[in-house]
């Protein structure tokens, strides 16, 4: 079963993220911020990450970027995510895989998640 780490401060959207993706058939764990995200994709090990730009006082751009840095790691999907179309843009320079805005599309994301846990890197 692939694992999914889901960071976003936003309790209802990480209630909705992790029941929609376990569904799906995906091992899903939570965080409500960076500093606990990065604890939890340590000993998780996601294969692919979900984090969302604004996550309260942290900035998950910053967190794409620690991850990537790391040559264990730099081959994990990090999927960015966020209300502001402007935090968004230019994802690639954070080391993201993908961005995708707020409100999504379900189904969408599903694809997306699907295409990057196969390999599969939009562009």
């Amino acid at each position: 079963m692939k694992k999914i780490l889901v960071v976003d401060d936003n309790e209802d959207i990480l209630f909705m993220l992790k029941s929609f993706l376990h569904l799906k058939g995906y091992e899903v764990a939570v965080s409500i911020t960076c500093k606990e995200a990065l604890g939890i994709f340590y000993s998780f090990q996601p294969d692919l990450v979900l984090l969302d730009v604004n996550v309260g006082e942290d900035d998950g751009r910053v967190m794409c970027k620690q991850i990537k840095s790391q040559a264990e790691y730099r081959h994990i999907p990090v999927i960015l995510i966020s209300a502001n179309g402007d935090g968004l843009k230019a994802y690639e320079e954070h080391g993201a895989s993908a961005a995708i805005e707020k409100p999504f599309n379900l189904p969408r994301l599903l694809v997306l998640v699907k295409s990057l846990l196969n390999g599969h890197y939009p562009g």
